[in-house]
C-alpha cells in the first residue's frame, strides 16, 4: 500500500476519532436537529414504508440471515475465501460498533427535538456500519463474481443506494442524529478498506501458490 493511501486512511481515522470524541461530549452537533426535522417532514406514505423496510433489513436478525445466506451461496458455488471475509468483516463491525456505543455513550435523539426511537447508544449507527461493510464488500466483489458489465453496474448502483438509504432511514425514523450516521460511514470505510486490501493480497497469493 502506498504512502498516499496510508496518509488518506490516517486522515479519515483521525476525523472519525474527533467525531467520536465530540459525540461523547455533546448530545448532538449543530445542524443535527435541523436536518432531522427536515427529513421527518417528508410524510409521503411510500417514503415512510421505504424507510421502515430499509431500516428493518439492517436490524440484527435480518442482517444475520442475509450475511449467512450470502456466505452460504458463495461457499456452495465454490468460493471459499469470500464467505470467510464476509462473515469476519461483518462480525468485527458488529463487535466494534457495540464497544464504541459503550465507550461514547451518546444518547439517541430525544422527544424534545424530534420523533425518537430507541434508547442510549446513539453513536455509531450499527445499521449504517453494517451496510457500509457488507454492501461495500459486495460492491468490490461483484466484478469478480459477475461477468456482465451492465449487470455489475446496475447491482453496484443498487448497493450504493442501499448504503445511503440505510443511513437516511435511521435519521428519518429518529433513531440517530445525522452526525451518528457520518461517524458510522467513516467507521465502515475504515473497516472496509483494509479488508479489501487483505482480501486482494490473500487472493493473489493463493493464485500464485495454486491454493
Amino acid at each position: 500500500m502506498s504512502r498516499l493511501y496510508i496518509g488518506i486512511y490516517a486522515i479519515f481515522l483521525i476525523l472519525f476519532g474527533l467525531i467520536g470524541y465530540f459525540a461523547h461530549q455533546l448530545p448532538f452537533f449543530p445542524g443535527d436537529s435541523t436536518i432531522s426535522l427536515w427529513l421527518q417532514r417528508i410524510t409521503l406514505p411510500f417514503v415512510a414504508w421505504l424507510m421502515v423496510a430499509v431500516s428493518y433489513a439492517g436490524a440484527t436478525l435480518p442482517a444475520v440471515v442475509t450475511v449467512t445466506l450470502t456466505a452460504a451461496v458463495l461457499w456452495f458455488s465454490g468460493r471459499k475465501l469470500e464467505p470467510v471475509f464476509i462473515v469476519l468483516l461483518t462480525s468485527l463491525a458488529a463487535l466494534l460498533n457495540w464497544l464504541l456505543k459503550l465507550l461514547v455513550s451518546r444518547p439517541r435523539p430525544g422527544h424534545e427535538f424530534i420523533q425518537a426511537l430507541g434508547e442510549n447508544g446513539g453513536f455509531p449507527s450499527g445499521h449504517t456500519t453494517y451496510a457500509v461493510v457488507f454492501f461495500g464488500f459486495l460492491f468490490y466483489l461483484l466484478a469478480k463474481l459477475v461477468k456482465r458489465p451492465l449487470v455489475v453496474g446496475a447491482l453496484r448502483w443498487l448497493l450504493v443506494v442501499l448504503i445511503i438509504f440505510s443511513g437516511v432511514s435511521r435519521v428519518y425514523l429518529g433513531a440517530h442524529w445525522p452526525s451518528d450516521i457520518l461517524g458510522s460511514l467513516l467507521l465502515g470505510g475504515l473497516l472496509l478498506a483494509p479488508a479489501i486490501v487483505l482480501y486482494d493480497n490473500y487472493a493473489k497469493s493463493r493464485q500464485k501458490t495454486g491454493g
